[in-house]
């Protein structure tokens, strides 16, 4: 499938997820975030908005049990990651995402574990994300890249071109 046509795809199956079964699917979520997270020295994680899988929960996890946490800011193209240690370090930035104002510079190279979202992804590890390519310019080889989603952004092949970075893994509530 054509990457416009799964972010499409992906982003309107999202939207109709019900209330009830996205409550479900966080919770899940969230265990699955926090098995992965257990080992990793610096973790970068998205700010989730809107209808995207929740990384509050997760987050706020982490600012309790002390877990080096980083986040991103949209600049110059790119993501900066931002260490921080709670979500008043956070304010409304671009694309009405709640972005780092505040916090260390993390270099993408000192992430251990990436948390990544998503609108569609397929069974290969590709994904489409917003279309901007923020996150494939910070992807490394040396991270773990754990995309985040529900069963219902799953499609079954994306057209990813050369420069897209697959993921290591989705994480999926199977319920």
């Amino acid at each position: 499938m054509e990457k416009s046509l799964a972010r499409k795809t992906g982003r309107a199956r999202r939207s109709l997820i019900s209330e009830e079964d996205r409550i479900r699917y966080d919770r899940i979520l969230l265990e699955m975030m926090k098995e992965r997270a257990l080992h990793a020295g610096m973790i970068g994680c998205y700010v989730s908005v809107r209808d995207e899988a929740d990384t509050h929960a997760f987050l706020k996890w982490c600012f309790a049990s002390g877990r080096k946490t980083a986040v991103p800011l949209v600049k110059d193209g790119t993501l900066e990651f931002h260490e921080i240690t709670s979500f008043s370090s956070l304010k409304e930035g671009t694309f009405g995402v709640m972005e780092p104002y505040e916090g260390r510079v993390v270099s993408p190279r000192e992430l251990d574990l990436m948390f990544v979202p998503l609108s569609a992804f397929d069974k290969n590890g590709n994904r489409t994300g917003y279309g901007k390519g923020y996150y494939d310019s910070v992807l490394l080889p040396s991270m773990h890249k754990a995309g985040v989603a529900y069963p219902e952004q799953r499609v079954d092949h994306i057209d990813a071109d050369p420069w897209d970075i697959r993921l290591d893994e989705v994480l999926v509530p199977e319920i």
